[in-house]
């Protein structure tokens, strides 16, 4: 099991190896964070098309080490969609860099350029490669040129958030992260990076909330980790806010990210996409139905191909609009698999609904989740006496075998027109005693049904029991003998039966 340690260190590791070098912490910090990019519509993924731009400050940003520390900011943080290859999303980053530093001693003052591109999956946002480049220059007493270079991969990519995001979801990321780069000061100070870290952390949805950054108020899905907090809100398309406060043995990052502007484009086709259920098994049938129109003049786009795709798992539907532009397509569900895994869920991933028609494209992303096939309890063994006393408790025992290892509650129906239903979970194949008081005479049938944590019913389990006589009788020299020769001759006298309140109760199965 991975100590409290352990589990911070792996957090930090991504800043550590960013500390190494001055701007590392600056420039990476809303690259990991921005990939949180939230959906145009609910709380599903968002869709992202070429030129859609967002602008963020760093301010403040402060971080250290034993070699290095920087306060200051950054300012015209862009990213761009520059385009899409090979199924993700290949963004532009440009934004500027200024603050005091301090290296080995070394006092001055540090303004610089940075450019770079990151590529992020269109099914999910997964973060795959980082690419970022910084140049400027250190005022010591005079300007010296400096140049930082940065490549940072994730295997398997780096999915932060687990689409659609639900207030109380808890989700688990992992991944190997690696980066290299180097970082130098002409003629003062080099320094190589070449690192890999094992990375695993838990998020959580907390809230919503009312955030208000330069670009506007938005209602904000708030997600948490150990350190970070971060808002993001469907309206923007992206992520709004996030704060970062981490300190470790390695050293510290403070800064606070906010959202200064931003712009959506608009695509020559614009398709709408519904998958119904979203939420499913596989093997289950999902309808997948929308419509096609001309962005500019809303005409509906007749008689075209929609392509139905699910990148991460190579498969591909198609679907012809009619004279509206309506679509629909039925598939069988797919096993989703994902990077965070979370409840019962197999996995999730965005599904791609894609038009092309004279020369024009539209698409909308959506995503599925499919859950693991639950199996229902086994029929409960129920078992006890086949005798008991009238007015007297009477015990048995009930348990029941889940396959899928899930816990279970209980229903029993006591045959005498009564019936309770157990509250509590018990563990699979974990035998219980429960306790029942027969008012009558009689034989009943006692019947138990197991549910296991996500709603599964068993089939029933039965027990026959008689109650062959009351306890007030069972000493009674004469009406002791008239009942047992009742019961024996269950039909012979009805009238001295009726008389005598020998009346025998039989429910019902």
């Amino acid at each position: 099991m991975r100590t409290k340690a352990a589990q911070k260190h792996a957090r930090q590791f991504l800043f550590t190896c960013w500390l190494s070098c001055i701007f590392i912490g600056s420039i990476v910090l809303p690259i990991y964070v921005v990939s949180a990019a939230h959906t145009a519509d609910d709380n599903d993924i968002p869709t992202w098309y070429q030129g859609d731009q967002w602008t963020y400050s760093i301010d403040p940003l402060s971080f250290s080490n034993p070699n290095i520390t920087f306060t200051g900011s950054v300012h015209n943080l862009q990213q761009i969609v520059a385009g899409i290859i090979n199924d993700a999303y290949k963004i532009s980053i440009t934004g500027q860099i200024t603050g005091d530093i301090t290296i080995n001693g070394m006092q001055g003052t540090l303004s610089g350029d940075i450019t770079g591109t990151s590529y992020q999956r269109i099914s999910d946002l997964a973060q795959e490669t980082t690419i970022l480049h910084s140049e400027g220059s250190i005022v010591y007493i005079i300007p010296i040129p400096y140049q930082m270079d940065l490549v940072m991969n994730s295997t398997p990519p780096l999915e932060v958030y687990d689409f659609p995001v639900n207030i109380g979801e808890q989700w688990q990321i992992s991944c190997l992260s690696t980066t290299t780069g180097s970082f130098s000061i002409a003629g003062i100070f080099e320094q190589s990076l070449n690192a890999s870290q094992w990375v695993e952390d838990t998020f959580q949805c907390d809230s919503q909330e009312q955030i208000s950054v330069p670009a506007g108020n938005f209602q904000s899905y708030k997600i948490t980790r150990p350190g970070v907090d971060v808002w993001y809100s469907s309206d923007a398309g992206n992520i709004v806010k996030s704060t970062i406060d981490e300190n470790s043995e390695d050293g510290m990052v403070q800064a606070t990210l906010t959202l200064q502007s931003f712009s959506r484009s608009q695509q020559p086709i614009t398709i709408s996409e519904d998958i119904e259920p979203s939420v499913t098994v596989p093997g289950n049938q999902v309808t997948i139905s929308g419509q096609a129109y001309v962005t500019q003049t809303h005409i509906p786009v007749q008689d075209a191909t929609v392509s139905i795709l699910i990148p991460s798992l190579g498969l591909v539907w198609t679907s012809i609009t009619n004279n509206s532009g309506y679509y629909s397509t039925v598939i069988t569900a797919p096993t989703m698999v994902d990077d965070t895994p979370s409840g019962n869920e197999t996995g999730s991933g965005g599904v791609i609904a894609q038009c092309t028609s004279d020369g024009l494209t539209g698409y909308q992303v959506k995503t599925l989740v499919t859950l693991f096939v639950n199996t229902p309890p086994a029929a409960p063994s129920v078992n006890g006496p086949e005798t008991g006393k009238p007015k007297e408790p009477y015990s048995c025992t009930v348990v029941a075998v889940d396959p899928d290892g899930d816990q279970v509650s209980y229903f029993i129906d006591w045959g005498d027109n009564t019936s309770e239903t157990w509250p509590g979970m018990y563990d699979s194949n974990i035998t219980i005693t429960v306790e029942h008081t027969f008012l009558y005479k009689g034989t009943y049938h006692i019947k138990v049904k197991a549910r296991d944590t996500s709603g599964a019913d068993s089939e029933w389990g039965y027990l026959q029991v008689k109650m062959p006589i009351s306890a007030s009788l069972e000493h009674h020299p004469i009406l002791g003998i008239l009942e047992r020769f009742f019961e024996h001759h269950p039909h012979a006298f009805p009238i001295l039966r009726s008389l005598l309140g020998f009346e025998t109760i039989t429910s019902q199965s």
